[in-house]
């Protein structure tokens, strides 16, 4: 028998999808809808969608054998699960963004917690009159409907979230372990550490604070009383499909040169793939120094080597045995 020489491909990616997934259908698909209606009277039901929705829009609805509130909102459903906020923004293609940008911000804590605030509570119709004139938008368009598209539609818009939660999952995994290398470089010089900053004392006796946020990923700034000086700006993009490298050394680009405009002097980008760093100055010319941070976390390679001399140098400190 012929031996496959082929590499096996790892679907780790969408295992992680799956279960995401179904954490997600418990809170915002169809299912949690039914469940929360379980508990609600359906007279009271009706009452508000004949109140909120236009009776064609309903009429349409029911020609698909389908109930009001599985495309349109009503306040006596979104204070019993406020959860469903992220069904029905799901169903109408809204994604995160988008949606809590600018009026609707106020409704983020819904999605996320499943609660409303005092401040907010007196929006809940508001909010509702407005995705209720999306849903019929939705409906007036649409010539089929079913409890199946409802879901395929919700999945449509869910599908780029999972993949950005994703990115960002790698990506913050990427800056805490750049973080907690250098930490781990400067240990000799630290006065204070907690999750997000280091501060250190130098050579000079010159206090040093090292703390990662977002933009820049991670900060290095030299503390003084008359005005404090901005070091080093890293810029992390941890992802290690290569396929989107280009569009990560964009926005970092884009970063470095608002960290330029802040006086930071050194520009320095970490990233996971194997590239041609010529290649990514092209991109990113603001990119003082390019790193991989698999490399820079072995003391036996040459990029440690540069990572560490470069930065016992800038922070005017010794760095001996990793």
């Amino acid at each position: 028998m012929r031996m496959n020489k082929l590499p096996i491909l790892k679907p780790d990616l969408q295992i992680n999808f799956f279960y995401r997934l179904k954490s997600i259908k418990e809170k915002f698909f169809i299912e949690a809808l039914s469940d929360t209606i379980k508990e609600l009277e359906i007279p009271e039901i009706d009452k508000q969608l004949a109140n909120y929705v236009e009776q064609k829009y309903l009429n349409k609805v029911a020609s698909f054998y389908l109930r009001g509130e599985i495309l349109f909102p009503i306040p006596y459903i979104m204070e019993a699960n406020p959860f469903l906020i992220g069904y029905y923004r799901l169903l109408f293609g809204i994604s995160q963004k988008e949606m809590y940008k600018g009026q609707f911000g106020k409704f983020k804590r819904m999605e996320k917690k499943g609660d409303i605030s005092d401040k907010t509570k007196p929006y809940i119709e508001e909010l509702c009159k407005s995705l209720i004139c999306t849903g019929q938008i939705f409906v007036d368009k649409l010539d089929i409907l079913s409890p199946n598209t409802v879901t395929e539609m919700q999945l449509l818009t869910l599908g780029p979230q999972l993949r950005g939660g994703r990115n960002t999952e790698v990506g913050d995994l990427a800056t805490k372990e750049t973080f907690k290398l250098i930490q781990k470089l400067v240990t000799p010089y630290i006065l204070n550490v907690d999750n997000n900053e280091i501060l250190i004392e130098n050579s000079s006796k010159r206090k040093i604070l090292i703390k990662f946020s977002s933009d820049p990923d991670i900060g290095i700034i030299e503390l003084f009383s008359k005005g404090d000086i901005l070091l080093i700006a890293i810029e992390i993009k941890g992802g290690k499909d290569i396929s989107n490298i280009h569009n990560r050394i964009g926005e970092a680009e884009k970063s470095h040169r608002k960290a330029k405009g802040d006086d930071y002097s050194q520009f320095w980008t970490i990233i996971r793939v194997d590239i041609d760093y010529e290649i990514l100055h092209k991109e990113s010319p603001t990119t003082t120094k390019f790193f991989h941070l698999d490399r820079i976390q072995q003391p036996d390679s040459a990029e440690f080597e540069e990572f560490t001399r470069r930065l016992s140098s800038l922070l005017n400190i010794q760095i001996n045995d990793y």
